[in-house]
């Protein structure tokens, strides 16, 4: 869900999707381009009763893990323990205001700092100040999960995180690469496999024909290719991520106008998203439900800029056209 509608209207397309059988919804938190996040889940939590709710991602940069801990463990009691607390790197966030990604470092040491904090434990800040929730009475549960494009940060959600959210495409070979780098970090950790839940991120739209899907979400998978290695690729997909990583628009991030979405061509599109006729998305998100590993798909519809539907329509369309036939 991104913050670019009133709350009011974010909190009843929240309702809508617990109704129709949801599991959480996950919210953008980049400032600039959405509201505030915090008022956002807290009026999300207000109007559901067992859905989850949770930022996705935010990112340690502007977010202190002081402010980060308090907005969780307040949002966890307000709501009976139904707050997760994405981070990642920041790069749409980040990049608005100039600044550079996140170190997966930085990432790392944010998780840690958060996860002492709402257990209420004692924490000795940069500058020598040691604090604490005053306030807190006990510990609270807030799972933390990271954001993965690569390698490296994979293989370290799996060893430090609760949770691991892949965006790194959909295709077969690309989600047993993803799968093999967490694996990986599960073998560097002390953790069972169990102990980890693994999301996955999936541009989504659904259209009278392919090419409408298609054109609808590629704005959404030229954001998940400018984060990737040009030569994870070969010819002319290669050639596309390069343009496309040299041309980028950060503040056209949410937009289905995005001049850079042309760049993307099909075959990326296939590989990245769920797109397709009703029957197109029945079998593909029925591949990606029964794939061993994945145990959430999230799914990130375009719902901005020309071409794109309302929030209700996408819910609507899969209470109706979807769900029932998975």
């Amino acid at each position: 869900m991104w913050g670019t509608e009133p709350v009011a209207a974010m909190a009843r397309h929240a309702a809508l999707a617990e109704r129709i059988g949801f599991d959480s919804v996950w919210v953008i938190d980049s400032q600039l381009l959405c509201r505030d996040i915090t008022v956002t889940l807290t009026a999300i939590l207000a109007a559901t009763t067992h859905l989850l709710a949770a930022t996705g991602v935010t990112q340690p940069l502007t977010r202190h893990p002081s402010v980060a801990a308090g907005m969780m463990a307040t949002l966890a009691e307000f709501s009976g323990n139904r707050a997760i607390m994405g981070v990642g790197t920041g790069f749409s966030s980040l990049r608005t205001i100039g600044l550079q990604a996140a170190k997966i470092a930085d990432v790392a040491a944010f998780t840690q700092t958060v996860r002492q904090l709402i257990r209420g434990e004692p924490i000795v800040f940069a500058a020598g100040t040691q604090g604490h929730l005053s306030w807190l009475d006990q510990p609270v549960r807030v799972p933390i999960v990271l954001a993965a494009t690569g390698p490296r940060m994979t293989r370290a959600a799996a060893r430090i995180a609760d949770g691991a959210i892949l965006h790194q495409g959909l295709s077969p070979e690309l989600l047993a690469r993803a799968l093999s780098w967490f694996d990986a970090g599960v073998a560097e950790s002390d953790r069972a496999r169990s102990e980890i839940e693994v999301s996955c991120w999936a541009p989504y739209s659904l259209g009278t024909t392919a090419r409408e899907a298609r054109d609808r979400v590629r704005s959404r998978v030229a954001g998940a290719l400018v984060n990737v290695r040009a030569a994870w690729f070969e010819g002319a997909e290669r050639a596309a991520v390069e343009q496309l990583q040299a041309s980028y628009e950060v503040g056209h991030h949410a937009s289905a106008a995005a001049d850079h979405a042309a760049i993307v061509p099909d075959t990326l599109v296939d590989r990245y998203a769920l797109a397709g006729t009703p029957r197109d998305v029945i079998r593909q998100l029925s591949q990606l439900l029964d794939q061993p590993g994945i145990d959430r798909v999230i799914l990130n519809p375009q719902i901005i800029g020309p071409g794109a539907k309302p929030l209700p329509v996408v819910l609507n369309e899969l209470e109706t056209q979807i769900l029932p036939f998975l």
